[in-house]
């Protein structure tokens, strides 16, 4: 197990470690559904959204395939294609623009608060995500983050895992890398920050693409796996 006495910082992954974006979509979709009448899968249409609208946008902006735009504008873009696929039209354009800012509504983890309460004394906290500097903000501000700074992707004009933005994120704080340690649900993102020189810690989420989904497949270990952010904060105390 790593020696924690010389992190300083512990960088956190939002989306899927530590906000719900599943179990929202799908809740604010079934209200949908009640307005239009449209029957949907709202889980399918939730993990469509995520992995064949955002995550695959953000691959492309890592080949140089696409700019990097906004992410209300990614998830736009996607949630357009998938109302006309499902066969929702009943919506005007505020309610569309409504349901596409469910990604700034996200509720935290059960665990959260009290495991960043726990973090606090000994760490800074701070977000480092793929998402916006404004998404960020909404989204602590709905779920009462209280984070130390932020640090968002767009700030470097590219996306994890690009292995350089981890270095650009370490030089934004003043620090070496072994003084930070990424915090996420996803090993990809642990893989990049571990080859960055930064300490590594996986969360799991097993709920993160909805019940009855597979487990992600970790293809190393990490300095830290643990089941929630409050035994992350027992373990590293």
């Amino acid at each position: 197990m790593s020696n924690s006495s010389s992190i300083k910082v512990l960088f956190f992954d939002v989306f899927g470690t530590v906000v719900d974006w599943y179990s929202q979509v799908v809740r604010e979709g079934h209200a949908l559904s009640k307005k239009t009448g449209v029957a949907v899968e709202w889980g399918e249409f939730a993990r469509k959204w995520r992995v064949d609208g955002y995550l695959s946008s953000l691959l492309k902006i890592s080949s140089g395939e696409m700019d990097l735009i906004p992410t209300e504008q990614i998830h736009r873009i996607k949630l357009d294609a998938l109302l006309a696929e499902y066969g929702i039209a009943d919506l005007d354009e505020k309610e569309i623009a409504n349901f596409n800012r469910v990604w700034d509504r996200l509720p935290p983890w059960p665990d959260v608060h009290e495991g960043l309460h726990l973090l606090r004394p000994n760490y800074r906290l701070v977000p480092f995500s793929n998402g916006d500097l404004h998404c960020m903000i909404e989204l602590a501000r709905h779920g009462g983050l209280q984070w130390d700074a932020i640090v968002s992707a767009d700030f470097f004009r590219k996306v994890k895992p690009d292995p350089t933005i981890y270095h650009d994120a370490a030089n934004l704080m003043r620090l070496s890398p072994d003084e930070i340690m990424m915090v996420a649900c996803h090993a990809q993102d642990l893989v990049g920050a571990r080859r960055a020189g930064m300490r590594t810690a996986y969360v799991t989420r097993p709920l993160e693409y909805g019940p009855g989904s597979k487990p992600e497949l970790k293809p190393e270990d990490f300095d830290y796996e643990v089941k929630d952010f409050i035994e992350l904060a027992k373990k590293i105390a």
